[in-house]
């Protein structure tokens, strides 16, 4: 979700965003399609920064879910923030490893590039179906095949330009991906 370009806008508006969208009933469960509410929040560090910021829970009280409402800019299930991933995953491509600038461990790196490298590929093929489907063609002749991180890149180029994000494209990534109800999360 688009909560704020970085970690102060996000301390700035994210609480006046998430009450906007809960009071008009615009975030819908993703099981249900009922309307979500606030149900409580958590403190999570980012690695590199050493900053916390307060995550929002909500509820769907019909099928008993909770959901963590994470800015774009942070990845679920990953202490490092988005941006920190990305730069990893775009210097991959032409570092070696054990040269890429980060506070991350060489195996953490490893890691990510593996790992992250995986669901980014899930992601390239359902946004190509999801944008097909929704007629937003993507154009297999434009896109430059090879590093799948290139090719989601190029994929949200062609997207329509409805969604804000923080400038970080697996963010901007998986907010498609949730918007769509698909259940692949980079």
């Amino acid at each position: 979700m688009y909560l704020g370009r970085n970690i102060k806008e996000y301390e700035e508006k994210s609480t006046e965003i998430i009450a906007q969208t809960l009071n008009g009933q615009h975030l819908l469960c993703a099981i249900c399609l009922r309307p979500m509410s606030r149900h409580s929040s958590y403190q999570r560090g980012i690695r590199e920064t050493g900053q916390k910021i307060t995550i929002i829970v909500v509820w769907c009280s019909k099928c008993r879910e909770w959901h963590a409402l994470l800015p774009d800019f942070l990845l679920s299930n990953k202490h490092y923030s988005g941006d920190e991933i990305e730069s990893v995953i775009i210097d991959s491509v032409s570092t070696p490893v054990s040269q890429i600038e980060t506070e991350a461990s060489e195996s953490t790196v490893r890691r990510w590039i593996k790992q992250i490298g995986e669901r980014i590929e899930k992601a390239v093929s359902k946004l190509k179906y999801h944008f097909g489907h929704d007629g937003q063609t993507v154009s297999e002749i434009e896109i430059d095949m090879g590093h799948s991180y290139s090719e989601l890149e190029q994929i949200l180029e062609q997207a329509p330009r409805i969604v804000k994000y923080s400038g970080n494209k697996l963010g901007l990534a998986n907010i498609w991906l949730r918007s769509t109800d698909m259940v692949t999360y980079i």
